[in-house]
C-alpha cells in the first residue's frame, strides 16, 4: 500500500500541473483566440477570408497544445523507461523455474522500484512545469 501511495503522489502532481497550465496558460490563449475569431466575423470580406482569419487566430492555441502534449509525453516516456528497468531487474531475479517465494520477492522488488521511479519523477514535475511555462511564454 505504501508503494501505491508513493506512486499516487506523482499522479496528483501531474494533475495539478496540467490544471495550472490550463488555467494560467491555455484559457487565456483560448480566450484571445475566440476574441480574434469574433473580429474575423466582423471584418472578413469572404468565407475563404473568414476561414483563413479564424485559422490564424487559432494557431497559438494549437502550438501551445503541441508543446504541452509533447513535453508530457516525453516525461512519461522517461518514467516508463525507469519502470522498464525495474521490470528488467525483477525479471533478472527469477530462475528459469521460479518458486513462489522467488516470484513474490521479484514482485516486491518491482513494486518498490516502480514506486521509487514515481517518487523520483514527482520531484521533477516542478521543473517540467517551469520548462513548459517558459516555452509557452515564447508564444506571446
Amino acid at each position: 500500500m505504501a508503494d501505491e501511495n508513493r506512486a499516487d503522489g506523482l499522479r496528483k502532481s501531474m494533475e495539478g500541473m496540467v490544471d495550472q497550465l490550463d488555467k494560467q496558460a491555455m484559457r487565456p490563449l483560448q480566450k484571445a483566440s475566440f476574441l480574434c475569431q469574433a473580429k474575423c466575423c466582423d471584418t472578413a470580406p469572404s468565407q475563404a477570408a473568414l476561414q483563413q482569419c479564424c485559422g490564424d487566430c487559432e494557431q497559438r492555441v494549437v502550438v501551445a497544445n503541441q508543446i504541452i502534449n509533447t513535453s508530457i509525453r516525453e516525461f512519461q516516456d522517461r518514467l516508463q523507461r525507469c519502470v522498464q528497468r525495474c521490470q528488467d531487474k525483477a525479471q533478472e531475479q527469477l530462475s528459469a523455474t521460479p518458486s513462489q517465494k522467488e516470484v513474490e520477492k521479484a514482485q516486491k522488488l518491482l513494486s518498490t522500484c516502480a514506486a521509487d521511479c514515481a517518487q523520483e519523477y514527482e520531484k521533477q514535475v516542478p521543473k517540467l512545469h517551469k520548462d513548459i511555462t517558459a516555452r509557452l511564454q515564447q508564444l506571446k
